[in-house]
């Protein structure tokens, strides 16, 4: 083995050191923000608004519906 592969070698295993070590740093801070959200109750109020707009989607199609519409008249009649 030359001085070229040896040099070439070192910097990979670094450059492969550094990647890894960055990752495992990220999966952490990622860890940590999930948990940071899950204490200011985010997922529940997402959950809820998920909910609400379900809600909202429902009352939109009896508000546009024909049918609905015309029930509604005939029961004023």
């Amino acid at each position: 083995m030359g001085v070229f592969e040896m040099v070439v070698l070192v910097v990979l295993i670094g450059t492969i050191g550094s990647i890894y070590k960055h990752r495992l740093k990220s999966g952490h801070r990622i860890d940590d923000l999930e948990e940071q959200l899950k204490n200011l109750g985010v997922a529940d109020q997402l959950a809820r608004i998920d909910a609400l707009e379900e809600r909202v989607r429902t009352l939109e199609r009896i508000a546009t519906d024909r049918g609905e519409k015309l029930r509604r008249e005939i029961d004023a009649l």
